[in-house]
């Protein structure tokens, strides 16, 4: 995880729920075509945190490996200059900064008075957990989960 794992979060939504979310927009006037945020049930996670509950829900105790935020900054600004040597690299370098932003920009509304992201602003969607899906993969595995081409690793 990068820094100290607590740079970003998120209130995780599960596929079916962000599917029900975006059919009940369709039948709603009043949410086409606008941008819509969107969260999980629940409160908003770290990656520390999300970590901690996988690591629980394991048995084990947890492990983390922290890297400095700025070994992504380094790779991005190394990425950059190659791309104009070697041009096929553009996407590795647009991979990185897309990365980048979401090691350490929390996937929460931006509260306008404040300026800072805002887990009581967030509106919370549907009723399947983070650790009800993580609970789920360890009794089940992660069948029908596969990336395809969305694919990184």
């Amino acid at each position: 995880m990068f820094g100290d794992g607590k740079l970003c979060a998120c209130k995780p939504i599960s596929e079916e729920d962000l599917a029900s979310f975006i059919a009940d927009c369709v039948m709603d006037k009043e949410k086409i075509n606008r941008v819509l945020p969107i969260g999980g049930p629940g409160r908003a996670l770290t990656p520390l945190e999300q970590g901690e509950m996988l690591f629980r829900l394991l048995g084990k105790e947890p492990k983390f490996l922290k890297v400095p935020i700025g070994v992504m900054d380094f790779a991005i600004a190394v990425l950059d200059f190659l791309v104009k040597i070697f041009p096929s690299l553009e996407d590795a370098a647009e991979f990185g900064k897309i990365g980048r932003y979401y090691a350490a920009e929390s996937m929460l509304v931006l509260d306008p008075e404040t300026g800072e992201y805002s887990a009581e602003k967030t509106p919370s969607y549907g009723g399947d957990t983070l650790e009800d899906f993580f609970s789920r993969v360890i009794r089940e595995g992660m069948a029908g989960q596969e990336l395809g081409e969305q694919t990184i690793f």
